[in-house]
């Protein structure tokens, strides 16, 4: 009989990014995320049915549980909306979310840093907070 536990696949960008933030201060930690080279300009489109902004979305909320230590889990609702600045080799984006915990949905913004399509540069949440409390 086949066991019904489910497999969790973290790419090695997450693992090296995880690890970061639970070291503290090591000498070897990934530098910073370049600073900004331009302003934030909206995300035109349908940001809540874009998956690639999910994505972004989904590996914030996935850094937050490793590497930040967050004590609830937050499963993502929605992207409401986002902003892109560009930054060094690839950008920063700042997206508003809806996430859910056993309590409620709250909004969130989180701000990651990153390059899409490159598998040389890891990726980093810069930020990641509470906005508004939650809705039942």
């Amino acid at each position: 009989m086949r066991s019904s536990a489910a497999v969790v696949v973290i790419p090695l960008f997450l693992l090296v990014v995880a690890g970061a933030g639970a070291q503290g201060g090591d000498a070897d930690a990934p530098a910073p995320a370049p600073a900004a080279t331009g302003g934030w300009v909206p995300i035109g489109g349908d940001v809540r049915g874009n998956g690639f902004y999910r994505q972004v979305a989904k590996f914030a909320l996935v850094v937050r549980m490793l590497a930040f230590r967050a004590e609830e889990e937050l499963t993502l609702v929605e992207v409401v909306a986002g902003s892109v600045q560009a930054a060094g080799a690839g950008n920063n984006y700042r997206l508003l979310l809806r996430a859910a915990d056993g309590g409620g949905v709250g909004t969130y913004e989180a701000v990651v840093w990153g390059v899409p399509g490159s598998t040389a540069w890891t990726w980093r949440v810069l930020s990641f907070r509470r906005v508004a409390g939650d809705q039942n």
